[in-house]
């Protein structure tokens, strides 16, 4: 079952290349060319892969989460110099993986920056400081399992919203005109047309629900990491090991 992860990854691949789609680029681009419509987007992934998650759980097919703590120091900093690096490099970890597969220059120098940088911080020179600071006004959580009801009731109204405003935003703003075509049938559809984003978002939020489904096949209680994997290359590589950052 170690190859569903394998399988996963390849699929999360996938998507975001036929949907043209990059989760840090969509969330940049609601401040820099307020296309406040991309909020939408995000939050459909979050609310598809929420209600499905609460489904599994609540049906006990996947076990329940355990919150751990995290910094309110770290977390806020960790994630601003995360977004002014995909800012400056035009993509996040996700799109930067697409754009190696391409064979990219960009997508390979920032892949080899992110994974040189992650495993100084996590394992070499400033090891003891990124500890430092994740250690500072640790808090928890939100147990939502202690809700007098199940968060599928929170999650329902609100996929169902999304999904009609999208539907909407869809055929308001679906293409007049189509590229020409060089291929026919399914391989026009899997290797050369470019999927609308709404599509996208609602499989991607299904497929990031499954990783948990999967994940719990394998006797670990998580969903999809990229950075951890990308760090385990070096640990390959070097022959070491390092705990997960996050």
């Amino acid at each position: 079952m170690n190859l569903s992860g394998l399988f996963i990854g390849l699929l999360f691949g996938f998507l975001l290349k036929r949907g043209r789609f990059c989760p840090t680029g969509t969330i940049r681009d609601i401040y820099l060319e307020k296309k406040y419509y991309n909020a939408v987007l995000i939050l459909a992934i979050i609310a598809t892969e929420g209600l499905l998650y609460h489904i599994l759980v609540g049906s006990m097919t996947i076990p329940a989460p355990f919150f751990g703590c995290y910094s309110m120091i770290a977390v806020p900093l960790g994630g601003f110099i995360f977004g002014v690096g995909a800012v400056l490099s035009n993509g996040c970890v996700t799109s930067t993986l697409v754009k190696s597969g391409d064979g990219r220059i960009i997508g390979i120098l920032s892949l080899i920056v992110f994974a040189t940088t992650e495993y100084f911080t996590n394992k070499w020179i400033f090891k003891p400081f990124t500890q430092k600071v994740m250690g500072i006004q640790e808090v928890y959580d939100i147990d939502l399992f202690d809700m007098p009801f199940s968060p599928v009731f929170i999650f329902a109204p609100v996929v169902i919203l999304l999904y009609v405003i999208m539907f909407r935003h869809y055929r308001a703003h679906k293409p007049k005109y189509k590229l020409p075509q060089s291929y026919t049938g399914l391989r026009h559809i899997f290797c050369e047309k470019i999927w609308s984003r709404e599509i996208t978002v609602v499989l991607i939020g299904v497929l990031m629900a499954a990783a948990f489904y999967f994940s719990s096949l394998t006797g670990r209680n998580g969903g999809i990491s990229i950075s951890d994997p990308v760090l385990s290359w070096f640990n390959m590589i070097t022959g070491t090991h390092s705990e997960p950052i996050g």
